[in-house]
């Protein structure tokens, strides 16, 4: 069984990686200052990230490093570093998405493959059209209508209870594998 420190240690580790491409989505909106970045990748990840002082800053900075953002001083008695994407940072952020949707297409994939033989029949798009209407409204941004992203999250809010239903069905056949299987070991 994994141990729950070692399962906090991966979240910890993804929400690092994901703080980064967060921060870029955030600066595709509009220059922003540390808190008000960070003020805006809460409320664009619902509370999943809230990136605090320690982790914001040397984000910024090794994005800062790597060209995918630059920084400007203004104030003169009390400074504030305002960032704003580069063209590079953009293009970056593009190409992550664009993998990250394949990857995640290809494990969900995998899982239902490897979950076949527990009769998990319901090979739904649920998911994968959840993730293209995000990436439409993440990359457009504050591009996209009002309208569509109310529209976005409805159909998401839907989606989750689809997916819900299928997670009930999914759970009842892994308890009816199970008493298969504790019966097949009381035989043996």
């Amino acid at each position: 069984m994994v141990r729950n420190e070692n399962i906090e240690i991966m979240k910890e580790q993804l929400k690092k990686g994901y703080l980064k491409l967060a921060i870029l989505y955030v600066l595709l909106n509009g220059s922003a200052h540390g808190y008000e970045i960070s003020k805006r990748v809460r409320e664009c990840t619902f509370g999943l990230i809230s990136p605090k002082a320690g982790s914001l800053y040397p984000a910024l900075k090794d994005l800062e490093n790597s060209g995918f953002i630059e920084g400007e001083w203004y104030g003169e008695r009390r400074k504030i570093k305002v960032y704003r994407i580069t063209e590079r940072g953009k293009e970056a952020f593009k190409e992550v998405i664009e993998k990250h949707f394949s990857l995640a297409s290809a494990i969900r994939g995998w899982l239902l493959e490897q979950l076949a033989p527990i009769h998990f029949a319901e090979n739904s798009d649920i998911i994968p059209g959840l993730m293209q209407c995000a990436a439409k409204i993440i990359l457009l941004g504050d591009k996209a209508a009002i309208e569509d992203r109310i529209k976005f999250l409805k159909d998401f809010k839907e989606g989750l209870k689809k997916i819900d239903k299928v997670m009930d069905k999914l759970i009842a056949n892994v308890e009816k594998r199970i008493k298969d299987l504790e019966e097949k070991a009381k035989i043996c």
